[in-house]
C-alpha cells in the first residue's frame, strides 16, 4: 500500500490509532447515573450523533477555526444537548478523556508504526482532538516514535479538513505534499481534505462498510508493498 514514493506517513488519533475504551454513550450514561441522572445508553446513542454534526456544522461555516477554547466549549454543547445538568460534571468527563484508562490502542498500532520507522519514514499524527491527546501519547508506549510530529487541531488553529490544517501537516513532516500519506477514518476530514491539499490518503474502514482502491481495514495492510 506504501510505494517508493511515500516519505512520511500521518494518522488520524481516534478512531483509527486510539478508540475509546467503552462506547461513549455507555460513558456518558454512566457519569450521568453517578450525577443523579437516569439516562438510558440508547437514548444517548440517539441524540450524540445529531448534537454532534450540529457542532461540525458550526465549525464549517467558521472556516474550521478552531482552539483550545472552542474544543471545550463545543464538546460542553454536545454533551449538554445529549444530557442535562452537565455544567455540575463536565469536568470531571473532559478529564476522565484525558487518562489513559478511557482509551484502548489500536492492537495493530504498534507493530505498523515501528515497521513503517524501521523502513525511514517519517511518522506522525495528525488529528482533531486537543492538547490532552499529547498526555495520552505520552501515556501509550506504542504511541512514543509519532510525539515529535504531532499535528493537533486546537494547537495549530484549524481543524481538519481545512487547508491550513494540511498546509501545517506539510511543514511538519518537512517533505513535499505528494510525498506524504495520510491515513484515517473519516472520508470528509481525512481523505477529502488530505487529497485537496495534495497529499496521499487512504481511508482506514475496519468494518469495511466501503469499497474502494484506497482504503484499508487493517492497519496492518499499509505494510504490503
Amino acid at each position: 500500500m506504501i510505494d517508493d514514493g511515500v516519505r512520511a506517513v500521518f494518522f488520524d488519533a481516534v478512531g483509527t490509532l486510539i478508540t475509546p475504551r467503552e462506547p461513549v454513550a455507555r460513558t456518558y450514561a454512566e457519569f450521568a447515573r453517578r450525577h443523579g441522572q437516569d439516562v438510558a445508553e440508547e437514548r444517548v446513542r440517539g441524540t450524540f450523533r445529531e448534537a454532534f454534526d450540529r457542532q461540525e456544522e458550526i465549525d464549517r461555516a467558521a472556516g474550521w477555526r478552531t482552539n483550545e477554547a472552542r474544543e471545550r466549549a463545543r464538546w460542553l454543547a454536545i454533551v449538554s444537548e445529549v444530557l442535562s445538568r452537565t455544567h455540575a460534571y463536565f469536568d470531571e468527563l473532559w478529564g476522565w478523556f484525558a487518562t489513559p484508562a478511557a482509551w484502548k490502542i489500536h492492537p495493530e498500532a504498534a507493530e505498523v508504526i515501528l515497521e513503517l520507522t524501521r523502513r525511514g519514514l517519517a511518522v506522525g499524527i495528525a488529528s482533531n482532538f486537543d492538547s490532552r491527546l499529547l498526555g495520552l501519547i505520552d501515556a501509550f508506549p506504542e504511541l512514543v516514535p509519532v510525539r515529535p510530529r504531532c499535528a493537533i487541531s486546537s494547537l495549530i488553529g484549524w481543524r481538519k479538513p481545512a487547508p491550513e490544517f494540511f498546509a501545517y501537516l506539510i511543514q511538519l513532516a518537512g517533505y513535499p505534499a505528494a510525498e506524504i500519506l495520510h491515513v484515517g477514518d473519516d472520508p470528509r476530514n481525512d481523505v477529502d481534505g488530505a487529497t485537496a491539499a495534495g497529499l496521499r490518503a487512504i481511508l482506514f474502514d475496519p468494518h469495511a462498510t466501503t469499497s474502494g482502491p484506497a482504503q484499508i481495514s487493517q492497519l496492518r495492510d499499509l505494510l504490503g508493498r
